[in-house]
């Protein structure tokens, strides 16, 4: 049985719907790892500012101002950290969309990922 059975009674829009919620997935993938690589940068933003107060005289008031705004700090107004935003994407957005893909999946392509993909990969081969 090939891959493309399928998507092979699929409308065109219904392909191309598929394609764009699979294109759609994997951007909002890449802003995951772009969040998660955020989280990590400022994080190590931190640790450098924390070594800059300990070699600071307690009393100094740059150590202070790092100590007060910059070391214990969100990064919102509402004071959430660099984890929580992760967190929050992870179970709010990026859990629908992907629960959205997986269905899209399910009803149009018998739960297979990259159908499209296949779908060329065999088009190419039967014309081989």
């Amino acid at each position: 049985m090939s891959d493309l059975s399928p998507i092979a009674d699929l409308s065109d829009d219904e392909r191309a719907a598929l394609e764009e919620i699979e294109r759609g997935l994997e951007e909002f993938r890449r802003a995951h790892g772009a969040l998660v690589e955020f989280h990590h940068a400022v994080g190590r933003g931190i640790e450098h500012f924390d070594d800059a107060v300990a070699r600071l005289d307690e009393d100094d008031d740059l150590a202070k101002r790092l100590r007060e705004r910059v070391l214990p700090a969100g990064v919102t107004d509402d004071g959430k950290l660099t984890y929580q935003l992760v967190a929050e994407f992870e179970a709010g957005l990026l859990a629908d969309v992907e629960s959205i893909g997986d269905d899209a999946l399910a009803d149009l392509a018998d739960g297979q990922r990259y159908p499209i993909e296949r779908a060329e990969r065999d088009e190419i081969d039967e014309s081989a």
